[in-house]
C-alpha cells in the first residue's frame, strides 16, 4: 500500500511538470491568493508542514481574466507530511504565467512542532523554514526586431534565484495564530535590469482565526489575514468567514473572503470579493473559489476561477472535536 501511494505521488509530480506551459510572469515566489480558505495553510506558512493530523496532497489551478489573451494562470502541487512524532516536512511545486513572463519553482520546508499540553486539549507551537528556488523566464521571441529597443533581447531568457521563508504557528483548542516572513533574503534577480529591480521582496504575513464549534452540525470559522510588503509599504487585508455543515456523507462548507489593497494608488483601492464552496468526503476534499473585483478601475470582466483538489492519508487517531478543520 505504501509503494502504491509513493507511485501515485510520483505520477502526479511527473504529470505536473510535463504539462507546465511556457511564458509566465516573474513575481515573488508562490503568489498568495485564497488557498488558506481551502485548508492549505502550508502553501503560505512553512510552520504548517506536517502540523495537521493527516498527511496532505493538494493540487490547485487558478486562472484570471478568462477570455483575455495570455491570461494569467497558476498551478501548485504541494505535499505536507509528518516526520516522526514532532516534526514535519513538505514541498511545493508551482508554475505561474502572465503574458510574456513566467516563473517555475520548487519550495522545500521543514517544521518542528512543540506540544505544550497533553491529553485532549490542543496546545501546539510550531516553527518552520522553507528554501525556494525560482526559475524566471521572459519570452521576447515574438517581438518584432525591426522595431529596435536596446533593452529587448528578442530571445527566450531564463535566470534563477534562491530565497527562504520562516514562520511560526500556534494552535490552542480552536484558536490559531500564524505568522511568516516571505522572501527573507535580499536577492538579485538576474533576469531584470541590474540596479533597477528591487532586491527586497520581503512580505510579512499574519493570520488569526477561531473555529466556533456548536453542539449541532453547523459551525462557523471567522479569520483575518494581513500582508505587509516592506519595499513599498503596501498592505493587503483579508476578512474571511466560513460555514461548515456536517452531513451523513461528509462535510459541506461555504463562505466568502473580502480583500482590500491599501496601497495609496491614484486609481483607488483595489477590492476583491471571493465566494467559495467545498466538500470533505472521507479523505478527499474539493473547493471552488470565484474572485470578483469590486473596485471602480478593473482590467477585464472574466473574474478569477480557482479549483483545489486534495487527498489526506496517514492520519493520526484524534478526538473528533480536537482542533480546527485545517488540522484534519
Amino acid at each position: 500500500m505504501k509503494v502504491f501511494k509513493v507511485n501515485i505521488i510520483s505520477l502526479i509530480i511527473v504529470t505536473f511538470f510535463l504539462n507546465i506551459p511556457s511564458g509566465m510572469k516573474a513575481q515573488e515566489g508562490v503568489p498568495i491568493y485564497y488557498d488558506h480558505l481551502t485548508d492549505n495553510l502550508f502553501l503560505i506558512h512553512p510552520a504548517m508542514a506536517g502540523a495537521s493530523f493527516c498527511n496532505k496532497i493538494r493540487l490547485t489551478g487558478r486562472m484570471q481574466w478568462a477570455g483575455v489573451k495570455d491570461f494569467p494562470m497558476l498551478q501548485t502541487l504541494s505535499l505536507s507530511s509528518h516526520l516522526g512524532s514532532s516534526s514535519g516536512y513538505g514541498f511545493i511545486l508551482f508554475n505561474d504565467r502572465n503574458g510574456y513572463h513566467s516563473q517555475k519553482g520548487i519550495q522545500l520546508a521543514f517544521a518542528q512542532h512543540l506540544k505544550l499540553s497533553r491529553g485532549r486539549t490542543l496546545n501546539q507551537l510550531s516553527f518552520g523554514i522553507s528554501a525556494m528556488y525560482v526559475m524566471h523566464q521572459l519570452d521576447q521571441t515574438s517581438f518584432d526586431p525591426s522595431d529596435f529597443d536596446p533593452v529587448i533581447a528578442y530571445t527566450l531568457q531564463s535566470e534563477g534565484y534562491f530565497n527562504i521563508d520562516v514562520g511560526f504557528a500556534y494552535h490552542v483548542q480552536n484558536f490559531f495564530l500564524l505568522g511568516s516572513v516571505k522572501n527573507l533574503l535580499n536577492m538579485v534577480r538576474p533576469l531584470y535590469s541590474p540596479g533597477l529591480e528591487n532586491v527586497n521582496l520581503r512580505n510579512y504575513v499574519g493570520h488569526i482565526g477561531y473555529f466556533i464549534r456548536t453542539r449541532g452540525t453547523f459551525h462557523i470559522e471567522p479569520s483575518f489575514m494581513v500582508q505587509y510588503k516592506e519595499f513599498n509599504g503596501n498592505i493587503i487585508a483579508d476578512g474571511n468567514l466560513k460555514f461548515y455543515h456536517e452531513l451523513p456523507s461528509g462535510t459541506f462548507y461555504w463562505g466568502a473572503s473580502y480583500r482590500m489593497y491599501l496601497d495609496n494608488s491614484p486609481y483607488g483601492s483595489l477590492q476583491h470579493i471571493s465566494p467559495l464552496a467545498g466538500f470533505y468526503y472521507k479523505n478527499f476534499i474539493i473547493t471552488y473559489i470565484y474572485t470578483h473585483s469590486i473596485a471602480g478601475n478593473t482590467f477585464g470582466t472574466g473574474g478569477f476561477h480557482q479549483l483545489s483538489l486534495g487527498y489526506n492519508f496517514g492520519c493520526k487517531t484524534v478526538d473528533p472535536t480536537y482542533g480546527c478543520p485545517h488540522l484534519r
